[in-house]
């Protein structure tokens, strides 16, 4: 059985992130607004301080986890990212979610101690549409395993 082409997919910016969590958090303060009106209580400062703690570190984390630009590499046998700076990290690739047009996958280096921990990644169609189904090609192909040739040691010399 023959594996996917070689393909290089560009991955972008999830421009959407940054308004995703202030709307998060928005609905938060509106819920705990809310909560604090029908209670009728002024005493749950505790639970604003808990608030705002998360929401800090919701802005903290999303700024050191989230991905920058730069390409899902499918070398034919073996998948890396290659960043904006043109290194590279071999990572394995996983699928989880398919609905056909997009893919979210998620992916880590290899080793995971090298570059980064596991990132996700929404891939869409519409970004490379000439090369899509090569991606998804490449994506659900499994990578060869390398062997070593034992063909000239004989059992008995």
């Amino acid at each position: 059985m023959n594996n996917a082409p070689p393909v290089v997919f560009p991955v972008g910016r999830f421009v959407w992130g940054p308004w995703i969590l202030l709307l998060l958090a928005f609905g938060g303060a509106m819920g705990l607004l809310f909560w604090q009106m029908q209670a009728h209580n002024d005493s749950i400062l505790w639970v604003w301080t808990v608030w705002c703690c998360c929401a800090l570190a919701a802005v903290f984390a999303w700024r050191r986890e989230r991905l920058t630009t730069g390409r899902l590499v499918w070398s034919g046998d073996t998948w890396w990212w290659r960043d904006a700076e043109g290194r590279e990290f071999e990572i394995q690739i996983q699928v989880l979610a398919d609905v056909g047009t997009a893919l979210w996958v998620g992916f880590r280096t290899m080793p995971a101690s090298v570059g980064f921990k596991t990132r996700f990644a929404w891939m869409d169609s519409r970004e490379m549409p000439a090369l899509w189904h090569g991606f998804r090609c490449a994506v659900y192909s499994r990578p060869i395993k390398k062997h070593k040739n034992l063909g000239s040691e004989r059992v008995g010399d």
